[in-house]
């Protein structure tokens, strides 16, 4: 006690009477005290525990005498800074953490870095908590976790620049409100070596610095010495973003910025990224937790209903990423109590159950689409104002019916498409109005079993009702008679058995039918299709009968006909994913062997196109509907979907017939084209006369239709018939159709196409002027003036189909006539002027995009169609160069990025030199179209994965190089693991096994023909042995199950190839029990099949 307290004492009085003054409290010392304190002690510590010569061990363990331990360990004792807590403080759970107030003063080493973590872990401050975090960089220090805020994510590896403060921030007192951003002897190593005095910068982002500026990190220094004087360009897409953001802060009920800034996310996220090619899980989840945010925020301030919506459905697609599938359902539960009648949720609800494998049954989903079919039924009798039910109406029954053949019940499938049918184009007079006095007129159709439309000698429904005798039905069907497969694997001999039933099952049958006895499901009764019908009302049936006829396409799995192309938001819905049609070409090239070996590099530029595109994205015209050998073709052939092993899908004779009766008996002429076309993909290539007959049918029909005469003309000319060709268009062309122009292109192609310029030119200079026998400059200067105003007429009162025509008249023109000394590029002599040709087409083009309409932009696509017509053909007859072609090709693309045209002409214009660039301009495209902010909306998703892929093989096929296998084994995973819309593609996952059991035959030949090994080790059991591929192809056939489990096909790959071989006895029954578990169907019992098969 020191001399100052004992003067301030008194002694106290020893009287009974008198208690003893307390003594007062000792004096609190101040916290910035006890902390210095804390650290001498700390210090005193850290030096005494480092010294070469430890006090205790000269003095023994009694260092100090005094000092005497406790007797009980669990007595702690006083201290001024910890205290013993017991009961523990229950607001840590509430609050997530202990109180700030109360955890003394400390500074972490280092900034946070974790030892050992090399720099990759850090703890950064959450808010209250201490958190650790992955650092994606490990050069920048103090970066935090990349995933932790919006901020951090667009910015996870950019070059932050940071600007030191100036002097007199430096120089603040303790006191003052700051934190430090390095260390106490960082900053006093800088402050020593730069003198104290702080000298200009002139790297600052705002332009030349000024004094007590510099950076504030070394990385930033060292980064920034390379970069020039002057302000830091910000993109475009980051100054949208800004924009975007103020936007919504100051207007946060403006959904539509809210979306855009969503979208947005994508694209800076990539433009931050370092790898261009591959992007982690863990940025995919982090990204999604972004955008999942951005929806939370924007859905309070979605007050209008369609806003809601589509914000809703957005935040259920992110959270679909993220959140537990438990927790997702129950979120789609809360959901659909308060917004069921919205039809995109009902879209996004009905994929989410149809991918969970398990919870999904065949009874649940069928069920859920026929209430939402009798609820729109309802709705759309009570709406006769509402244009979008009828698209929307039959879109479900497209997704009922799709899911209903898919699941194995073809027959119930294929009689409600029937029924469908029949309501929409054969309903009889009497019964337009009233739906339950036509519910029954319809039984009695359906009941009495007479030939139904698509089937030899239907008359329909309406002929029916309205004839007084009686029809008799058909005569009973004998079962086709497959050849029986000779095996002796048990499962193999079944799946043949299950595949012929299912071939017999393709259609309903009668009752009077061969095999009905053993299968009740044969025959399809009216009870089992009440449910199905659909209802359109008489005032609908003009929109709606377009739009019946392109979703029956959609579910025979073929390419739409483009008669309901104006209604954008239907054609939208049919381009989905569950819908898809199938691409002939992508199942074709897995399906030939693509390991062959390499190629010269002669031979690859000597490859053409890959023309066989059907289920490719392109506008439709006759130059693809008619094309020969040397051009796309919209359709493919039945008999190669036969050979690639499709027999279960719809029966084509069906389809054939169904066609025939709508465009002969019900009258749609719009439909005649396609019927022609299809007719004549699918006829015997030896005789080529069927289509001839239908031709001269339909024209006798529509006599008047001038684009029948010319699919007629192109027919002919695919078929090798020149002559017959040009009599039927001199015929056509001497009736003076309207819209004849077209007439006049096809004949100066036949021409062109045969290397004769001249009687090209005479052709379009006929169209002009009749009795053309020479080509005259007057006459081509009236010709050129000709097409050029009636282009532009057309244009102007919007006879868009006109105004292309003559433009098309006039690029030709152009090539063929325009003098060859006045083009840039090189030309023989059965080239023309290409410069002047594209010219043209480029400065109608700009008109036809000013235009800014969706029927304008189709004809801009086929326009520009016609435009790489004419490149390919100027490229494939003369000289050309090869920068040129490239860069009107890149053109074209950017207009239209998805046109798989354009596309595949851009890999065939690269292929030469691809393999020796670093920057493949293809995969960039390609991975730009990926990136793009709507890419989870975009239709086009399925269908560019798929090109992507077919590139990748085909870069594989010529290379025979194993890392290029690898990339189309990656290109396979981008578009089927986290892609929602192509991830429920059945096709894809086909292809998928299909291309990796082509890997390990590959490896197991090459291990065949290398010696045995002399250690024990078996072949093929290395990484990449035959077994391990096959252990692979094991693993993504699980894969495929959960992401489609209502795909009988998908299940059935089980026992084809060599998962049948790779899959134990106890597998395959396993798969078999989950698909009879999930409901799909089944023809035959397998155990049953199993005993009477080994009794055999």
């Amino acid at each position: 006690m020191s001399s100052k307290e004992g003067k301030q004492r008194r002694a106290i009085p020893k009287f009974t009477s008198f208690k003893p003054t307390p003594e007062p409290e000792p004096e609190t010392r101040p916290a910035t005290a006890a902390r210095e304190e804390q650290e001498a002690q700390s210090n005193k510590h850290h030096k005494h525990r480092h010294s070469h010569r430890p006090k205790e061990s000269q003095n023994g363990h009694s260092g100090n005498p005094k000092r005497t331990l406790p007797q009980d360990r669990h007595v702690v004792p006083k201290n001024d800074i910890f205290f013993f807590d017991k009961r523990g403080d229950p607001l840590i759970v509430r609050y997530g953490g202990n109180e700030l107030s109360k955890i003394p003063a400390y500074r972490r080493f280092w900034t946070g870095k974790v030892m050992g973590s090399d720099g990759y872990l850090v703890i950064h401050r959450d808010g209250p908590r201490e958190q650790f975090s992955i650092r994606l960089d490990r050069d920048r220090a103090g970066a935090g976790s990349v995933f932790r805020d919006r901020s951090a994510v667009l910015l996870a590896h950019s070059n932050a620049k940071h600007i030191r403060p100036g002097t007199d921030s430096l120089a603040t007192d303790e006191g003052d409100d700051f934190i430090a951003l390095e260390p106490a002897k960082k900053r006093r190593r800088i402050d020593d070596e730069f003198g104290g005095e702080k000298k200009p910068d002139y790297r600052s982002i705002h332009g030349k610095a000024k004094v007590g500026e510099e950076s504030n990190s070394e990385d930033a220094s060292e980064s920034e010495e390379s970069e020039d004087e002057g302000p830091v360009e910000m993109t475009a897409t980051k100054k949208r973003s800004i924009e975007l953001t103020r936007q919504v802060r100051n207007h946060p009920d403006d959904i539509g910025s809210w979306l855009e800034l969503i979208k947005l996310q994508d694209v800076l996220f990539r433009e931050n990224e370092h790898d261009a090619d591959v992007r982690s899980a863990d940025a995919v989840r982090g990204l999604a937790e972004l955008k999942l945010s951005l929806y939370e925020e924007a859905l309070p301030h979605a007050t209008n209903p369609a806003d809601k919506e589509r914000v809703l459905v957005g935040l259920m697609r992110e959270g679909a990423k993220i959140w537990e599938p438990k927790l997702l359902a129950k979120r789609w539960d809360d959901i659909f109590k308060t917004n069921g009648e919205s039809f995109a949720l009902w879209r996004a609800r009905l994929n989410f159950e149809l991918t969970q494998m398990t919870t999904f049954t065949y009874e649940g989903l069928r069920d859920f689409i026929v209430d939402r079919l009798r609820t729109m039924n309802d709705v759309f009798s009570k709406s006769p104002t509402d244009e979008v039910l009828s698209g929307q109406l039959i879109y479900v029954f497209l997704r009922l019916t799709r899911f209903l053949h898919d699941t194995g019940y073809s027959e119930l499938a294929v009689a409600a498409w029937q029924a469908a049918l029949e309501m929409t184009f054969a309903r009889p007079e009497t019964e337009e109005q009233d739906f339950e006095s036509a519910l029954a007129s319809f039984s009695d159709f359906w009941e009495s079993e007479v030939p139904r439309i698509g089937e030899d000698g239907a008359k329909g429904w309406r002929e029916f009702a309205e004839s007084i005798a009686m029809v008799d039905p058909p005569e009973p069907k004998t079962n086709k008679t497959y050849e029986v497969i000779q095996t002796r694997d048990p499962f193999k001999a079944w799946a043949a058995a299950e595949q012929d039933d299912a071939r017999k099952a393709r259609m309903p049958a009668r009752t009077l039918d061969e095999g009905t006895e053993d299968d009740p499901f044969r025959v399809v009764m009216f009870s089992d299709i009440k449910d199905l019908l659909v209802w359109i009302p008489a005032y609908a049936l003009p929109q709606a009968r377009p739009q019946m006829l392109d979703a029956f396409l959609m579910f025979c799995r073929l390419p739409t006909a483009c008669l309901a192309q104006k209604d954008v938001v239907f054609s939208a819905l049919l381009m989905d994913p569950f819908v898809a049609c199938r691409g002939q070409a992508f199942e074709s090239t897995f399906d030939k062997n693509i390991l062959g070996g390499s190629t010269s590099s002669e031979e690859v530029a000597r490859k053409d196109p890959e023309f066989k595109q059907q289920g490719a994205n392109m506008a439709l015209t006759q130059d693809v509907l008619f094309s020969g050998p040397n051009w796309f073709s919209y359709l493919g052939e039945w008999s190669r979907m036969r050979s690639l092993g499709y027999d279960d899908e719809v029966d084509s004779s069906w389809v054939l017939g169904t066609l025939k009766s709508v465009v002969r008996v019900y009258g749609v002429e719009a439909l005649a084209e396609y019927y022609l076309a299809l007719e004549w993909r699918n006829e015997p290539s030896a005789a080529r006369t069927a289509a001839r007959k239908v031709a001269k049918t339909l024209l006798k029909q529509y006599s008047s239709n001038m684009r029948l005469w010319n699919a007629y003309a192109l027919i002919e000319w695919a078929n090798q018939n020149l002559e017959v060709a040009e009599k039927i268009l001199s015929s056509a062309a001497g009736q003076n159709l309207p819209g004849g122009q077209l007439l006049w292109n096809t004949w100066a192609w036949i021409h062109l196409e045969a290397g004769q310029k001249q009687p090209a030119l005479q052709r379009l200079g006929s169209s002009v002027e009749s009795g053309v026998v020479t080509v005259s400059p007057a006459l081509l200067l009236k010709a050129r003036s000709h097409f050029s105003s009636a282009r532009d007429y057309s244009l102007s009162s919007l006879q868009l189909e006109k105004a292309v025509q003559h433009a098309e008249s006039l690029a030709l023109l152009e090539y063929l006539a325009a003098p060859a000394d006045d083009s840039a590029e090189p030309a023989s002599e059965s080239q023309g002027n290409i410069t002047a040709a594209l010219s043209s087409i480029q400065g109608f083009c700009d008109e036809l995009k000013a235009l800014g309409t969706a029927e304008s932009s189709v004809y801009h696509e086929r326009l520009l169609q016609t435009a790489a017509r004419v490149l390919y053909y100027h490229a494939t007859h003369g000289p050309y160069r090869p920068t040129y072609l490239r860069s009107q090709l890149t053109s074209f693309n950017a207009a239209y990025p998805h046109n798989t045209i354009f596309l595949e002409l851009l890999a065939w214009a690269n292929q030469s030199t691809v393999l020796l660039l670093i920057n493949d301009p293809v995969r960039d495209i390609l991975r730009q179209q990926s990136d793009s902010g709507d890419r989870d909306d975009s239709p086009y998703l399925l269908t560019d994965s798929r090109f992507a892929i077919m590139y990748e093989a085909a870069r594989a096929a010529s290379a025979g190089a194993t890392m290029t296998m690898h990339s189309t084994r990656a290109a396979f995973e981008a578009a089927l693991d986290r892609n929602f819309n192509t991830k429920v593609n059945t096709d894809l996952w086909i292809c998928y096994i299909a291309f990796l059991q082509s890997l390990a035959s590959a490896a197991a030949r090459r291990e065949a023909d290398r010696p045995e090994p002399k250690s024990g080790k078996q072949k093929g059991s290395g990484n990449g042995g035959s077994d391990t591929m096959m252990k692979d192809v094991q693993n993504v056939f699980y894969r495929a199950i959960a992401a489609c489990p209502w795909s009988k096909r998908l299940y059935m790959e089980a026992f084809r190839g060599g998962l049948l071989r790779q899959m134990s006895s106890a597998e395959l029954r396993a798969v078999v029990a989950t698909l009879v578990g999930n409901g799909l169907r089944v023809h035959v019992e397998m155990e049953g099949f199993i005993e009477r098969w080994k009794k055999k």
